[in-house]
């Protein structure tokens, strides 16, 4: 018996018809096309699958995508007979353009990891931003779609695991900046960066729902107004933070200073500290805070299939266009897709 997959195609709550929906298979050693249908007037469609899905005996995982209004929107991964039983959804969007220099959106959560360096800071900075619109936002000219300011001093950027398109995150004359589509729902990167000196100021603009700051012990005694000492975070055996946090920040500055004196714990951490440890508080994504391009370990929110997927096909994609046309990047192309490859097989 041929395997099936009955699927819908929605933009909103309502069908879409007309598109065109392409069947793609992604594994280990290769990923491509495999079949296309259109949509019917009722968003419906039918494709084809070359045998029944079963990822516990084989590592590899369909998804049908949708390219709508210029952009490119995926079904669920299918790995199971059992999705089969089911009508499989794609969700798109309609679009919405922002103005020049980006859209402003609020932060749900933000974690800045500092260790302290001879020459400033080392810093781990994660971002969970929060699109709580209907429709996916996008620039018109291919430009910035979201910009965020760090740190006036911070330079050595560098750009860890993400939930967007490969390269959407770059560093832009001190900010960060989005240049990917962002459709509705929450996204989520992590970036590296150094900071120079011992004090600097982390702007915060617009609203940041949660924000924490963790230092990471030993190290000096400092402080980072309006975010206020809680209860320190041990992130593995032996690895403590101390931690600063806040809660529905609007348009401020954190105020990052070193205090003068024994860099030692002071009295108030001790019992703070000893409190983490022997609760067993925090894990999230620190080990391995070196590696790039996907090859975290841990994050503090992991990247989902579906998210993997999408930036395999966005990145095929962009190199069967011709975007890679040259050996730099080609390797830099295989290079990425090797990572993320690496990322859905560690979801298997």
């Amino acid at each position: 018996m041929i395997p099936i997959l009955h699927g819908e195609v929605r933009e909103g709550d309502a069908p879409l018809p007309g598109v065109t929906v392409t069947l793609h298979q992604v594994s280990s050693d290769l990923s491509g096309e495999i079949d296309s249908n259109q949509a019917g007037a009722d968003g419906t469609f039918q494709l084809r699958l070359p045998r029944v899905p079963d990822h516990g005996v084989r590592s590899e995982v369909y998804f049908a995508s949708v390219r709508h209004l210029g952009l490119l929107y995926l079904g669920p991964a299918i790995t199971s007979p059992a999705q089969l039983d089911s009508l499989y959804l794609i969700q798109a969007f309609d679009t919405l353009s922002v103005p020049p220099g980006g859209a402003t959106l609020p932060v749900a959560v933000r974690n800045l990891l500092l260790e302290k360096v001879e020459e400033g800071w080392e810093a781990t900075d994660f971002l969970q931003l929060r699109q709580g619109g209907a429709r996916t936002l996008y620039s018109p000219e291919e430009g910035v779609v979201w910009r965020y300011p760090l740190p006036a001093s911070a330079r050595d950027f560098e750009v860890g695991q993400a939930d967007l398109a490969p390269d959407a995150v770059r560093f832009l004359g001190g900010d960060l900046a989005l240049f990917a589509p962002i459709p509705p729902g929450d996204r989520f990167f992590l970036v590296r960066y150094r900071i120079s000196g011992d004090d600097f100021t982390i702007p915060v603009p617009g609203r940041t729902e949660v924000m924490e700051v963790l230092v990471r012990t030993p190290g000096p005694d400092a402080e980072f107004p309006p975010l206020v000492p809680s209860t320190p975070r041990e992130l593995e055996p032996g690895l403590v933070f101390r931690r600063y946090t806040a809660t529905d920040l609007t348009d401020t500055e954190v105020l990052g200073r070193v205090l003068d004196g024994d860099p030692r714990f002071r009295a108030e951490w001790l019992g703070l500290i000893l409190a983490a440890v022997l609760g067993g508080a925090g894990v999230f994504a620190y080990r391995n805070r070196r590696c790039l391009d996907g090859t975290l370990t841990q994050s503090p929110t992991p990247p989902h299939r579906k998210d993997l997927l999408l930036a395999i096909a966005e990145l095929d994609e962009a190199f069967d266009e011709g975007k890679g046309s040259t050996e730099k990047e080609r390797a830099s192309y295989l290079a990425r897709r090797r990572a993320l490859l690496r990322q859905l097989k560690q979801l298997s």
